[in-house]
């Protein structure tokens, strides 16, 4: 087996690669970041070029200590994003579908995980990462509604350290 290559579409996951600190955030009101028993940090990584792993910590909003594992890359065979999700304060492993917008800047990530209402089902939802420049970004996280529509639930911004 020949080894892969990265591909245009692995440039911009490149781009990511670093330390980050998120500087606001909605969802969590009670977050403050000019509080250090409150920051959250994420270390990105790369694999060889195809692969970003990212590891957040930070807490959770009672105060309980987290730590998340986020893993993309892109897959040329099926022509889409690919990757994982998860974090300590859950059983379920999110595992992604995406694509990057036309601006060149926004990767959506799909993914089907438990209902957050309660109901005992399943939704779909998107969480959507935007680079802005080489050192600020976003992340938000939405959810599928019944028209179809995408309600948005959270959003953090970060930047490089």
């Amino acid at each position: 087996m020949e080894s892969a290559k990265p591909q245009k579409q692995h440039e911009f996951l490149q781009r990511i690669v670093g330390d980050w600190v998120m500087v606001s955030t909605s969802g969590h009101e009670s977050y403050n970041p000019d509080d250090p028993e409150q920051v959250f940090t994420e270390t990105v990584k790369s694999i060889g070029g195809l692969w970003i792993v990212g590891e957040g910590k930070g807490k959770m909003p009672d105060g309980s200590p987290m730590t998340a594992l986020i893993t993309v890359g892109y897959d040329p065979d099926k022509g889409d994003f690919v990757g994982t999700w998860v974090g300590s304060m859950m059983t379920n492993l999110w595992v992604y579908k995406g694509r990057l917008e036309a601006d060149g800047k926004t990767l959506t990530l799909e993914a089907e995980g438990p209902a957050m209402d309660g109901t005992g089902g399943t939704a779909v939802y998107h969480d959507v990462l935007t680079l802005h420049d080489d050192n600020n970004r976003t992340f938000s996280g939405s959810v599928r509604q019944p028209d179809g529509s995408f309600k948005q639930f959270m959003s953090s911004e970060f930047r490089r350290k």
